[in-house]
């Protein structure tokens, strides 16, 4: 009897996981032959994962670049992530539409059920969730429009001497590496770089990244970036029916509480010291706090509207006065700036350094054209408007950022329904679709030497040729990386600084071909970048 009632037990277990699994599956594929009833080419998917298996031991940027180039010759194709059918765009025009043009169906870069699922927890998860790339609609309208105005050019006139600061930091570190002879990766330096000049430039603070290695600010920013597996099956279960809820309910925080706690309270703390005090810094803090202010029309437009690329970032929206911009808002814009600002700007520095170990003739020219611009400020740093006038610089950063992006995937949500121009596809309202910077960088039909490090597909003349929306970098339209003015300032001042005064060499321990790290959801390396750098000849410091 206690046998027959075992079995049955098991037998009904065993019958509940059978019928769960079947739901499950029925959920995941139910959208699995989209593509093929329209008619549109597709990539196989299979459950559970669609398209791209993340445990696959490769990166999203690669396995999506492989598919776009399958279909080269195509528009758009059919992709699955998960069981959600994308639209994959691999054409520069369709993106002009859905970027610019058309913004207003395609403001969204999720859908807000998927944020509010991956936002749900407790007070320190709500703060993330008020970040610019958390938010939706009216709401990332609002935020976007108050803040926008901290970034233009001549704010980032006030920025220069905060980074200049941590550039002397730099250059003590590259003098030591030159001394020691030995070579040595790359990112450990310019991470250090990046965290200082953006704690300093955003937070108010010191990071003492190139002083102290018992730094808190240090240690808290490095495992911000970092993520176990315990909290990516976290993250995982937030899309289970019934978790978000729960986390809500119970008020549960699961990203990252400590170190956000940390970073929120350095913010909080800072801006009751400058409202009790009175003092102004002029960093970033400061003019968030002024954006807050209600009476402030923020009317602050610079002359920068000359170049396609500005035109089609600026947003037309009213702000409605101070709507709910708070305190919390500045702690999550300042904390999203650290997290999307600290590792590109420091893996951009790291593959330009790179590149200039591989291209000395590269380097050379660029050198030259920095120790004119020093002549010219009588052995000064040179100024703001010497900084960005320099084309060949501006030519070999644009050129790294082609090569080695730090996004490569991105995606929109429809908004409302929407008819793909020249096409009869319909984009129904919550429909997504993406697109794959890496792709349309190496795409011969827009770059003249695409596997080639060559700077010049960067000058005007070629630049006047290209369909402008082949360059992903910061991605283009009024969603386009709010930061760019600032992680181009910062990442031309460490290159006048430190090949002013150094050259960098070849090493032997970067594991080549570049094979980019399936477990960083940046576009990073494993095994990281490594060169040797020496001193140039004397009379040049």
């Amino acid at each position: 009897y206690n046998q027959d009632n075992t079995l049955e037990m098991w037998l009904e277990i065993f019958l509940v996981f059978i019928t769960l699994f079947v739901l499950l599956y029925r959920h995941v594929t139910k959208s699995f032959g989209k593509w093929k009833s329209l008619g549109i080419p597709y990539t196989k998917p299979s459950f559970p994962m669609g398209t791209y298996n993340f445990l696959s031991g490769r990166h999203l940027d690669d396995m999506s670049a492989e598919d776009h180039k399958k279909y080269l010759d195509q528009g758009y194709f059919g992709t699955f992530l998960l069981g959600k059918p994308v639209l994959a765009i691999n054409d520069a025009s369709f993106l002009k539409h859905i970027q610019v043009k058309d913004f207003d169906h395609f403001v969204d870069r999720f859908a807000d059920a998927s944020n509010k699922k991956l936002f749900s927890g407790g007070d320190t998860d709500k703060i993330w969730g008020q970040q610019l790339t958390g938010i939706n609609g009216d709401d990332w309208k609002e935020l976007r429009s108050a803040f926008t105005p901290i970034f233009t050019s001549r704010k980032m006139k006030g920025m220069l001497k905060f980074i200049k600061h941590i550039a002397v930091d730099l250059n003590k570190e590259m003098e030591e590496k030159a001394k020691q002879g030995e070579e040595f990766e790359l990112k450990d330096v310019y991470g250090k770089f990046s965290l200082d000049a953006l704690a300093s430039s955003a937070f108010g603070v010191n990071a003492e990244s190139f002083t102290n290695k018992d730094s808190m600010f240090v240690r808290y920013a490095a495992s911000v970036f970092k993520n176990s597996k315990l909290e990516i099956a976290i993250t995982v279960a937030k899309f289970i029916p019934g978790v978000p809820q729960l986390l809500d309910t119970l008020k549960v925080n699961t990203f990252k509480p400590a170190e956000t706690k940390f970073f929120r309270d350095i913010i909080l703390q800072t801006i009751k010291i400058r409202k009790q005090t009175k003092e102004r810094k002029n960093d970033l803090v400061d003019l968030m706090l002024d954006c807050i202010k209600e009476d402030n029309a923020m009317n602050d437009e610079d002359e920068e509207e000359s170049d396609q690329y500005e035109k089609d970032m600026k947003l037309n929206h009213t702000r409605k006065g101070k709507h709910n911009l708070d305190e919390i808002s500045i702690v999550a814009t300042a904390m999203v700036l650290l997290v999307a600002g600290y590792d590109t700007t420091g893996m951009t520095l790291s593959f330009l350094s790179y590149e200039m170990s591989k291209n000395p003739e590269v380097q050379k020219k660029l050198q030259e054209e920095i120790d004119q611009a020093y002549e010219e400020a009588g052995g000064e740093f040179p100024d703001y408007n010497a900084i960005q006038s320099l084309p060949y610089l501006d030519m070999v950063i644009h050129e790294t950022l082609r090569i080695h992006s730090p996004v490569g995937w991105n995606s929109r949500n429809a908004t409302k329904d929407y008819v793909l121009p020249g096409t009869d596809i319909v984009i129904k309202k919550d429909d997504m679709v993406s697109w794959n910077a890496k792709s349309l960088h190496f795409d011969p039909k827009y770059w003249t030497n695409p596997t080639e490090f060559y700077p010049e597909h960067f000058s005007k003349e070629e630049k006047a040729n290209r369909n402008p929306y082949a360059y992903q970098a910061f991605g283009q339209g009024p969603r386009a990386c709010i930061g760019m003015r600032f992680a181009l300032l910062e990442a031309k001042v460490a290159v006048l600084s430190v090949l002013r005064n150094f050259s960098f060499k070849e090493g032997s321990k970067t594991q080549e071909p570049l094979v980019l790290d399936a477990d960083n959801q940046l576009g990073w390396v494993k095994g990281g970048l490594w060169a040797r750098v020496e001193p140039r000849e004397e009379g040049v410091y």
